[in-house]
C-alpha cells in the first residue's frame, strides 16, 4: 500500500469526484473497490472519507451508502402544504421535542468522525461571512447531529421537520434575526452540545441543546 496521508489522499478523491471518477449516478463506488483502485488501505481510505464529509461534500446513508453533493431535501406533498399552514414558532415547538432527545442519544452513539465533522461545521457556521453561509453550516451541523443518533425514523422525522422548515414562506425570517453577536452566541451553544457529546454526557447534551434552541426561538420573537 502507498503511504498517502489522509490530507494527500482527500484531494485525490476530491479531484476524482469533480472529474466524475469514483462515482456512478451521485454514489461513491463501493469502498473496497475505491481503495483497490488507489491502492491503499480501507482504514486511510475511510478517514479521507471522513475528512470530506465534515467539509461538506460527501455525505452517507445507513445502508445506502456515500455520495458527493448535499444531502437532498425530502419533497413530499403533504410537506409543501404544511409549508404553506405552519408558523415559525410551530416549527420550533416541534423542534424542542424532537432535538434535545437526539442530542441525548448522540452522545451516546455519536463515534468519533461523527464528533468530528461536528465541530468542524460548528466553526465553518462561526467564521461564515453572509448570512447564507451560515445558514448552510449551522443546517450541516443539525444535520449530522441527527444521523449520528444512527436511528433510521429519528431522522427521516428529522428531515420532515427541516424540509418544511425550508419551504416555509417565513424562511427569510431567521435570515434577519442572525446578528453577528447572536451568531457568535449560537455557536458557543453548538460547541457545548459537541462538548457534552464528546464527554458522553446525555443529560448534558439534551439540556445543552434545549438551551440552544430557546435562545433560536427567543431570536425569532424579536423580529
Amino acid at each position: 500500500m502507498n503511504d498517502i496521508t489522509t490530507i494527500s489522499l482527500a484531494e485525490k478523491l476530491k479531484d476524482g469526484f469533480s472529474n466524475g471518477d469514483f462515482v456512478k449516478d451521485g454514489r461513491v463506488i463501493a469502498e473496497r473497490t475505491l481503495a483497490e483502485q488507489l491502492s491503499v488501505g480501507r482504514r486511510a481510505l475511510r478517514k479521507a472519507l471522513d475528512q470530506l464529509e465534515s467539509e461538506g461534500l460527501i455525505w452517507r446513508r445507513q445502508g445506502q451508502g456515500t455520495f458527493v453533493g448535499t444531502p437532498p431535501t425530502p419533497r413530499l406533498r403533504k410537506l409543501e402544504g404544511l409549508a404553506t399552514k405552519t408558523s415559525p414558532f410551530e416549527i420550533m415547538e416541534v423542534r424542542q421535542e424532537i432535538e434535545p432527545p437526539m442530542a441525548r442519544f448522540a452522545a451516546l452513539r455519536a463515534s468519533q468522525a461523527d464528533i468530528d465533522a461536528m465541530r468542524n461545521m460548528i466553526e465553518k457556521a462561526a467564521s461564515a461571512t453572509t448570512q447564507a453561509d451560515y445558514e448552510k453550516w449551522d443546517s450541516a451541523f443539525h444535520q449530522k447531529l441527527a444521523e449520528s443518533v444512527k436511528n433510521t425514523l429519528f431522522l427521516a422525522v428529522f428531515e420532515a421537520v427541516n424540509a418544511v422548515r425550508r419551504e416555509a414562506a417565513w424562511a427569510r425570517l431567521r435570515e434577519s434575526s442572525h446578528s453577528d453577536t447572536l451568531i457568535e452566541e449560537l455557536s458557543t451553544q453548538h460547541r457545548d452540545i459537541v462538548d457534552a457529546i464528546e464527554q458522553r454526557d446525555p443529560k448534558r447534551a439534551e439540556a445543552a441543546m434545549r438551551r440552544h434552541l430557546s435562545e433560536v426561538e427567543h431570536a425569532l420573537k424579536q423580529t
